[in-house]
């Protein structure tokens, strides 16, 4: 059996080294191992995170995307096979018009993304494009709309922004509601995420932790307010606590959210990863750890300056890890201890 007195201690240590700024919450069998807060959530004004802050969660919440689809699937609205031209009024000319659903939800659609992560930096992207005209999913069309197809359908996985983005232009066509809205309906309230949301950056409410960009040359930070969209959208940026990322669990894995068929659908590895490792695999808007056959977790995380967040659900020992920070600083380690305990167990 897990030490979870020992692993618990172990992260604190650990915490400590990395100057770890966030909030760590680690949960076994329902019960809370470790409730962990350090740094600051507003370093002018020396406010500290807490276990009640809310942090931005970048590409974590692609998984409110892939659950807002799921539903719309399980009210017979359109299939997995559906394809994405006769959903959305938008036209994309160099596009394959064989697109599905299930291609965009597994990152397998091969369009052209709205920007090159490999050769370019998020923040560049703002530099002649306002970043606080980037309120809707539509916004994002221009970026993308009329660049060539990368791959075809269905070929291989390669991690894709746009495709979440024309995720939430299917939700918004096909519910009659913005996407924003949708999401706080039929997911935050239902799970009673009651600190989540999708708050514009000018305007944070109680309780936000600003997200930090650290000077490697001076050690100085500043605010990445002019680094990311002024809102987030159906490919990231909703704002959450870790007790709220608890609640959104639990109410998938009870099928709040879906149907218990469906659920199974959106946790099952649907296709490998390759780029990141012959045992990471992707259902819909979670990763997946697939060894033997098995699979071993799954988990939400993303990355944006200033932010960086990890969330996982070990399902054959229950136990539950989630990690928001503010800052970019490197939590892997955090979790390598967590693994390293389960699996020498």
């Amino acid at each position: 059996m897990t030490d979870f007195t020992s692993l618990a201690n172990g992260i604190k240590i650990q915490a400590k080294q990395l100057d770890f700024c966030g909030v760590i919450r680690l949960r076994a069998k329902d019960t809370t191992v470790l409730e962990q807060a350090s740094g600051m959530a507003n370093r002018a004004e020396s406010i500290p995170n807490t276990q009640s802050t809310r942090f931005a969660i970048a590409s974590g919440s692609k998984i409110f995307t892939a659950v807002s689809i799921c539903q719309l699937v399980d009210k017979n609205i359109f299939g997995f096979d559906s394809r994405l031209k006769d959903l959305v009024d938008y036209t994309f000319p160099h596009f394959d018009p064989d697109i599905t659903i299930h291609h965009l939800l597994t990152h397998s659609a091969g369009i052209p993304d709205y920007w090159d992560e490999e050769t370019q930096e998020f923040e560049e992207l703002w530099h002649d494009r306002p970043m606080y005209r980037m309120t809707s999913p539509s916004d994002f069309i221009p970026m993308f709309q009329d660049s060539k197809m990368r791959s075809g359908p269905g070929e291989r996985f390669k991690y894709n922004d746009a495709g979440f983005i024309l995720l939430g232009l299917v939700v918004e066509k096909q519910s009659g509601m913005s996407f924003r809205e949708y999401v706080m309906q039929h997911i935050f309230d239902v799970s009673g995420m009651k600190d989540s949301g999708y708050f514009y950056m000018d305007r944070l409410p109680e309780r936000t932790a600003y997200g930090y960009i650290e000077n490697k040359e001076d050690g100085s930070w500043k605010t990445n307010f002019f680094a990311v969209p002024i809102v987030g959208g159906p490919d990231g940026g909703a704002y959450t606590t870790a007790s709220d990322m608890t609640r959104f669990w639990a109410a998938l894995r009870e099928n709040r959210l879906l149907s218990a068929d469906t659920t199974q659908v959106l946790i099952t590895p649907q296709i490998v990863a390759e780029d990141e490792g012959a045992d990471m695999h992707y259902g819909y808007g979670v990763w997946m750890t697939v060894v033997d056959g098995e699979v071993l977790s799954y988990n939400v995380g993303g990355w944006d300056p200033g932010v960086n967040v990890w969330s996982e659900i070990f399902p054959r020992d229950d136990i539950e890890l989630t990690l928001l920070s503010n800052t970019n600083r490197p939590m892997l380690a955090l979790r390598r201890l967590l693994i390293e305990a389960i699996r020498a167990d």
